[in-house]
């Protein structure tokens, strides 16, 4: 499933704030915190809250996050 979800993201893999597969880890994580797709690289409350703030996609020269 991290594979697929991994997958989405190429499309817009230039423009990723994270790698693809990390960004796929992280959104089922999200998606579906109960059944544990993250064995052994759990994510941290930082990088949930940068997601869920910034999004997957790096900021442009025009929007620049903290």
């Amino acid at each position: 499933m991290r594979t697929a979800v991994a997958a989405l993201f190429a499309p817009e893999r230039g423009r990723l704030r994270l790698p693809a597969d990390r960004l796929a880890a992280l959104f089922l994580a999200v998606l579906l915190p109960g059944r544990g797709p993250l064995p052994g690289d759990p994510p941290t409350a930082a990088e949930l809250v940068d997601l869920f703030l910034h999004g997957a996609l790096a900021p442009n020269d025009q929007e620049k996050h903290p």
